[in-house]
């Protein structure tokens, strides 16, 4: 097999279970699967639960993107690592900062 394919597969597999948690939060306003949130400080359930699932979803599509630029960049795979890297980085810093918005 393909080296480019089989990253891409592993990366692919990898982000399921972030697809499957953006699923229970954000469409099934599950917050009680965030971890560190008080059920009483959470100001608008809905809006975290959106907030946080959309988060979610985007670092599992940042994570299939950087799969599937390796599989066909096979020779760029660091520069695709780490600004894939980078942007999640970033995904995961905009997540933390704006749940400030739904507790108090």
């Amino acid at each position: 097999m393909d080296p480019g394919i089989f990253i891409f597969l592993v990366m692919l597999l990898s982000a399921l279970p972030l697809y499957i948690i953006a699923y229970l939060i954000g469409v099934k306003k599950r917050v009680g699967l965030i971890a560190g949130s008080a059920p009483d400080r959470i100001t608008n359930k809905t809006g975290l639960a959106h907030w946080v699932g959309l988060l979610i979803f985007m670092i599992g599509v940042v994570i299939v993107l950087m799969g599937l630029g390796i599989c066909f960049f096979i020779g760029k795979a660091l520069t695709i690592t780490l600004a894939g890297v980078v942007l999640i980085t970033v995904l995961i810093i905009t997540l933390v900062v704006g749940i400030q918005r739904y507790v108090t």
